[in-house]
């Protein structure tokens, strides 16, 4: 008897810990709202833009054809699918708090967020579950890139423009 109820004891206690390693409904819908939030979708989903904010569940955050170029080469946005599958919660917060992707990426913006916040981010990305294939990796400036890609002509700071405003 001793041996079935620690056998007992133990799935319970396994349970509850997997039930706590579930990112609640609450975490994913506020991690949806903050990707869309913060415009995610724009560079991460094939056709947002194009279509007014709207795409199928199975191409959301799988990367994208809205590529761009500029001195640091060309970027290609991530398949934020795939690269959440590879992370632990715990690898994001410290990814999303050290990171300095090159350009477009504003990743400045994560440090307004709390580690709460940036659970839900992953949350939501995660429930999403694997889809797409890899993002194109990025080019050095001058090698001939695969397009289509955005040329972003950035100008030239001129003397004194960082000047007191």
């Amino acid at each position: 008897m001793k041996t079935v109820l620690a056998f007992a004891a133990g799935l319970l206690l396994a349970a509850s810990v997997h039930a706590g390693d579930t990112p609640s409904d609450k975490s994913i819908a506020h991690g949806k709202f903050l990707v869309g939030y913060g415009n995610c979708h724009d560079c991460h989903t094939p056709g947002w833009g194009v279509h007014g904010g709207h795409a199928p569940k199975d191409v959301l955050l799988t990367g994208s054809g809205f590529n761009f170029q500029g001195p640091w080469g060309t970027t290609y946005p991530v398949n934020l699918r795939l690269y959440m599958q590879k992370l632990t919660l715990k690898q994001w917060i410290h990814t999303a708090r050290t990171m300095k992707p090159r350009p477009p990426m504003p990743w400045w913006l994560f440090r307004y967020l709390s580690d709460e916040d940036l659970g839900g981010i992953y949350a939501y990305i995660r429930s999403l579950g694997p889809a797409g294939k890899e993002a194109h990796a990025w080019v050095p400036p001058g090698q001939p890139a695969p397009p289509p890609y955005l040329k972003l002509v950035v100008p030239r700071a001129s003397p004194g423009a960082h000047a007191a405003h």
